[in-house]
């Protein structure tokens, strides 16, 4: 006996034997093995009263006694008749799945095999394979019981026949779920099944009931049901080779005939008389004569009023009792038709199948004009199909501009090597060439080693793929990943290098193959994959990724990974619990357990950064490892490459035409992915691998009566193969003061729409033939409108079912017409177009409120929900605000006092444009900046000057208001700079990032600071004049000056403390919209809880001053006039009322003026609601600039109404004059 072939054909111990006689056939014949021979402690579970034979160490049974049955088809090769019926049936034999562990067969995951130690896991159940030894895994009712209790992880559960199958089992060409009632399948032909229960506006009305019955009202309704408004020939059945009237007038004058010339409206067809071709005119047919030959224009001999698509819809003539046939029989039985005209043609395909019978659409270019006319109403059933768009009227274009661009072809040739070298590449060495000596020599890729590649390296083989944050998707990267081990000498095995650009490598898969530098590998060692992401240009640090290695007993270790970068402005997490001699402690990203690691200065290496070595690196890469062999590992700049970067990539810098129309040239790190070793960066508005081809370009102009929001989203309809409509979605900014907006598209479409605020949708572009640059100039008025259903069709209507409503799609467009260009409802988009005599709709699906989320790439602040263009590889995102948040990204708030001028003002300031052709909003508040500014200056040195003085200073007040007029000058100074600071900052993109973190943290602070000491100095100027009312000449002035100094300092611990939080949350965002404009934003962003402490704090402050302020006029007021009162009673309390205050006014003045200044302030934050857009800019930009009039009233409110400051002004005015004179006088 013999093992044929000599090895185990599976799982290592099956065998194939034969005997001796056998074995020559078997050599040279596909014949059944005679015995099946297997390692007896890996298989159990058969039958023990049969004869079993003992060969080389192996147990031998003869198939029938198993027993195994093997395919009997003759095409089949020996794999397929014998090895793969034994992998099966006796896949319980497999040593993978054998596991008797007790520890193992304990868990919840596993199922312990019925009268064996053996178990297996559960998802193994129900896959057809016999994993136990006596195949109860394979039992339906241990399958079904499980599935029910939800312990069967991967099942498919059937919805018609309540059963569980294994995954792997669907499409699988056999129903394993059981067919419904309707006799669809839920594991078979799913597109099919789908197709039968979805309502698709091509398949209403055509004559064919393809949907399935649905129950609305205790009627059954399909799409055949109430289709009265529609007619058979429209524009989904013109000319679709299907006869959808009875009569086939939707396929009348379709095709011209090249061999008959009929009239119009007629058709051709072979006389059922003479067998010739003929005319037949549109009345004729479907009168209840047969004209034509199998009864062509008779369809209801054949056909049911309710499907058209009846697959018997042959007619024989003289065949009384099967007169109806299916088309492809019709040859193959044609003696079932008695009249020998019926398949006269049949000679011709006489090696047909009915299978591919000459019916099959597929066949129509051999068939010739008269048979396709035959064959017209008489098809396979087919899926339902989708039309072009009739594109006459939908949208009158104002101009159309085509632009072409022509491409020179290029061919690939394919390499061939030799098969020597098992996956290697054969290289022939020269020994001698005198004597034409010559060796092969095999050059092994990174899985393999050997003489001719025959051995497999321990590797480990890494599939990665990146994705980067909105910041980054023009910023390329020089990702490095490492194979580490857990020494302390934190050895680098291998290492490799990969350079990645979003735009260029979103859906790449990086596969790397990782070796070890010892063979075989130390399996004492922990391995794990260390990945350091750098920017390419500037070689900045991104952040670090850990991917450890879990198995490490498998010698090749499969993993697939997917990382997202870190954002530009995330800080790195560093940390303590390191011990790093000459370098930092660094958290991994996206490390769930917090893991460190010691990133190393350059010419550091090990764990803590203790070893030395000699960095071999070019001057102006980075040296961040070395290699076992002391081989340096580099991050090479963009135009260098090489091991070391010692070799320096030209192809950008010595032809500056490279990319065209002002794109970026990137050096190819793969010069075999793209043509000539680069691609380039393209600008909006171009696309192609040199950036040479113009995208289709539409600009759209508004009228001005429609109010435009701060950005738009843009469908671009396309009609695909088959039946599906592609919806590919883009977001446009809308710039201040801007009625014309310019989209740029690089792909295929047919029709363009935009939807502004959600619900208002237009028609902007419609392509009657794809080009490949086109420009689209329209104009869109409130007129072009599309309208919701509800606002054309009555309630009733529009409240019924889908199945039902649909079917009234076309009554707007004829009783609007022509006024109605388009219309839509909750699942659909219709245009209304002229068909004959008629103005029909043409539907398509369309979902207004579909809004694809960015699937946790926030991009938005402050809560705003995010919405990309795309699932995958996102080109544009959106951000829909919560109330009182606005900006691109949701970044201002505008809630109570929180409102920044960066917000208010940031996005009317236009980049790159002069201040004199800057918009009307930014010129006014730079002169009202510095108006306000000098005047605020001046006010503040004139206060000082008054209240520096002593005499000034004899009571608390004079302290206060000393303290308020330095304050003032600060407060001005630091409004002037912030001002500024916002203008450059906005125009210009260039300033220093550093400085303009620094003062994003400091000057809305120290402003606050400011406004907030002010208003309390002003406050206290109040309280202290009532309590001076009220003790009168029993008022301490030694006591008021001590305590003014105490409080002055109190405020100002105050005030700090109660703001210090605003530095600490807020921080640079980059913000770079569609249009291509850069911009740099200072935001704050609270956490919830310090938002609410935000909130309190701001609330108090400002109503707490206010309310002193209104309070203590109030007081003084009635204390003066009470005290006056008791003295003189014969005066009525009004006449002392108004004494009081016209002798008091100068007292009375400063809070009730602070008071009417604080009241415009506090409407706006309190009763005109939030800013929710730019648009909204003018008011609570009025309320910012009025904030800050109070700290310049200082010298007007309380010096210039009282007599005592004005004098001692003046007097010190004078005293400044008088030194001034002596001065001059001396110097001269």
């Amino acid at each position: 006996m013999f093992y044929i072939p000599n090895a185990p054909i599976l799982f290592g111990h099956i065998y194939l034997a034969y005997t001796k006689q056998a074995a020559l056939k078997a050599i040279t014949n596909s014949l059944p093995p005679q015995y099946v021979c297997y390692n007896e402690q890996l298989c159990d579970g058969f039958y023990t009263n049969k004869t079993l034979l003992l060969f080389h160490n192996t147990t031998c049974r003869r198939p029938e006694d198993f027993p195994l049955i093997f395919s009997e088809l003759e095409s089949d090769n020996w794999v397929d008749a014998y090895v793969k019926p034994i992998f099966r049936q006796l896949y319980k034999c497999n040593a993978i799945v054998k596991n008797n562990n007790p520890a193992v067969c304990n868990n919840s995951f596993m199922y312990q095999c019925i009268n064996s130690s053996k178990c297996i896991s559960k998802h193994r159940i129900g896959d057809d394979l016999f994993d136990c030894d006596y195949g109860d895994d394979e039992q339906p009712s241990l399958h079904y019981d499980l599935c029910l209790k939800g312990e069967l992880p991967m099942v498919f559960k059937c919805t018609s026949t309540n059963k569980c199958i294994d995954y792997k089992k669907i499409d699988n060409n056999f129903c394993d779920c059981g067919c419904d009632e309707d006799g669809l399948c839920d594991d078979e032909y799913m597109f099919l099944k789908e197709a039968r229960r979805h309502i698709a506006f091509q398949a209403i009305c055509d004559g064919d009931i393809q949907l399935l019955p649905i129950t609305v009202d205790g009627r059954n309704e399909t799409d055949e049901t109430e289709c009265d408004l529609w007619q058979c020939n429209n524009t989904f059945t013109r000319c679709n080779e299907i006869w959808n009237c009875w009569n086939g007038a939707d396929e009348v004058d379709c095709e011209p005939s090249q061999s008959l010339q009929c009239p119009l409206h007629h058709h051709i067809c072979i006389s059922s008389e003479t067998n010739q071709p003929m005319c037949l005119p549109l009345e004729k047919a479907n009168d209840g004569k047969i004209d034509c030959l199998e009864g062509a224009d008779e369809p209801r001999l054949c056909q049911s009023n309710n499907d058209i698509y009846n697959q018997n819809n042959f007619y024989c003539q003289n065949y009384t009792s099967l007169p109806c046939i299916m088309c492809k029989q019709a040859c193959f039985y044609s003696t079932m038709c008695n009249h020998e005209g019926d398949t006269t043609d049949c000679y011709r395909y006489h090696n047909f199948t009915t299978v591919t019978s000459i019916c099959n659409r597929n066949y129509k270019r051999i068939r010739s004009n008269v048979e396709n006319n035959l064959r017209r109403r008489l098809p396979e059933k087919d899926t339902i199909r989708t039309v072009p768009f009739p594109f006459d009227e939908i949208k009158p274009l104002i101009k159309h501009t085509d632009t072409r661009v022509s491409f020179s072809s290029f061919i690939e040739s394919t390499r061939q090597y030799s098969q020597r070298c098992h996956r290697g590449i054969p290289l022939r060495v020269w020994i001698d060439r005198e004597k034409n000596l010559t060796d092969i020599t095999c050059l092994c890729p990174p899985s393999f080693y050997g003489n001719i590649c025959q051995y497999q390296n321990q590797r480990v083989s890494l599939t990665t793929n990146y994705d980067a944050y909105s910041d980054s998707w023009q910023t390329m990267f020089s990702i490095i990943v490492l194979l580490i081990d857990d020494s302390d000498e934190r050895i680098i095995h291998s290492y490799q290098k990969l350079v990645y650009l979003y735009l260029q490598d979103c859906h790449t898969k990086y596969n790397t193959y990782l070796l070890y530098s010892t063979r075989p590998k130390n399996h004492t060692m922990h391995y794990s994959i260390h990945i350091d992401i750098y920017e390419t240009i500037s070689l900045t640090y991104r952040g670090s990724f850990l991917v450890p290695l879990k198995f490490h007993f498998l010698p090749v270790h499969r993993i697939a990974v997917q990382f997202s970068i870190p954002h530009i402005d995330d800080n790195i997490q560093t940390c303590v619990n390191q011990p790093c001699r000459h370098g930092q402690c660094i958290r991994y990203s996206e490390d769930p357990k917090g893991t460190t690691f010691c990133r190393c200065n350059q010419g550091w290496s090990g764990r803590y950064c203790t070893i030395p070595h000699s960095c071999m690196c070019s001057s102006d890469s980075l040296c961040i490892g070395v290699l076992p062999n002391n081989r340096s590992i580099c991050v090479c700049p963009m135009h260098k490459f090489g091991s070391r970067c010692l070799i320096e990539n030209t192809i950008c810098q010595s032809n500056k035409n490279v990319c065209l129309n002002g794109g970026q040239c990137i050096p190819a790190d793969r010069p075999w992915s793209f043509h000539n070793g680069f691609f380039c960066i393209c600008p909006k508005g171009f696309t192609g691998h040199s950036c040479e081809m113009p995208d289709t370009k539409i600009t759209v102009s508004f009228h001005k009566d429609i109010q435009l929001p701060q950005s738009m989203i843009v469908h671009f309809i396309e009609t695909m193969d088959g039946n599906l409509y592609s919806n590919r979605s883009a977001f446009k900014t809308i710039l201040l003061h801007q009625n014309i907006v310019t989209i740029h598209w690089a792909y295929r479409f047919d029709i363009a729409l935009i939807q502004l605020f959600g619900k208002d949708i237009y028609i902007i572009a419609v392509q009657v033939s794809h080009n490949a640059s086109v420009t689209f100039v329209t104009k869109v008025n409130p007129s072009d409108r599309c309208k919701h259903l509800s606002e054309i069709l009555n309630d009733t209507i529009v409240k019924l079912h889908l199945i039902r409503r649909i079917k009234y799609y076309h009554v707007p467009c004829q009783e609007t017409s022509p006024s109605l260009s388009c219309f839509y409802d909750d699942t659909h988009f219709c245009t209304c177009n002229n068909f004959g005599h008629h103005r029909v709709a043409y539907c398509f699906e369309f979902d207004p409120n579909q809004k694809l989320d960015c699937l946790g790439r926030q991009h938005c602040e402050n809560g705003g929900k995010c919405l990309q263009d795309r699932v995958v590889c996102q080109k544009m995102f959106m951000c829909l605000c919560p109330r009182c948040f606005y900006g691109t990204r949701c970044q201002f708030s505008s809630s109570g006092f929180g409102l920044s001028l960066d917000g208010i003002l940031g996005y009317r300031i236009l980049p790159h444009i002069n201040i004199i052709q800057q918009p009307p909003i930014v010129q006014m508040s730079m002169v009202l900046t510095m108006i306000m500014t000098i005047t605020g200056l001046i006010n503040g040195i004139l206060s000082v000057i008054t209240f520096k003085n002593k005499e000034s200073r004899h009571i608390g007040c004079g302290f206060y208001l000393l303290g308020s007029s330095i304050t003032t000058l600060f407060t001005m100074t630091m409004f002037a700079l912030k001002f500024w600071i916002l203008i450059v900052a906005q125009i210009s993109y260039n300033m220093n990032r550093s400085f303009l973190y620094f003062q994003c943290i400091s000057i809305d602070f120290l402003l606050r600071i400011g406004l907030n000491m002010d208003q309390w100095l002003n406050a206290c100027v109040a309280v202290e004049r009532v309590i001076t009312t009220k003790k009168g000449i029993y008022f301490n002035k030694k006591k008021s000056k001590k305590m003014a100094k105490y409080i002055i300092l109190g405020i100002l611990l105050l005030t700090i403390s109660t703001n210090l939080h605003d530095p600490f949350h807020r921080r640079l965002i980059d913000d770079t919209n569609d249009n291509g404009e850069k911009r740099i934003w200072c935001i704050v962003t609270y956490s919830s809880n310090v938002q609410v402490y935000n909130s309190i704090i701001n609330i108090f402050q400002f109503f707490s001053a206010f309310i002193i302020n209104l309070v203590s006029s109030m007081i003084i007021i009635k204390t003066t006039a009470h005290l006056r009162s008791t003295v003189h009673v014969q005066q009525s309390y009004q006449n002392i009322l108004q004494q009081q205050i016209l002798q008091h006014s100068r007292i009375l003045i400063a809070p009730i003026v602070l008071v009417i200044l604080a009241i415009p302030r506090l409407i706006f934050s309190l009763i005109s609601g939030c800013m929710n857009s730019v648009n909204d800019s003018w008011l609570f930009l009025a309320g910012y600039f009025i904030s800050f009039i109070p700290p310049m009233l200082t010298f007007v409110i309380f010096v210039l109404p009282s007599k005592p400051y004005k004098k001692e002004f003046w007097k010190t005015i004078k005293k400044y004059r008088t030194m001034m004179q002596t001065h001059v006088n001396f110097n001269s």
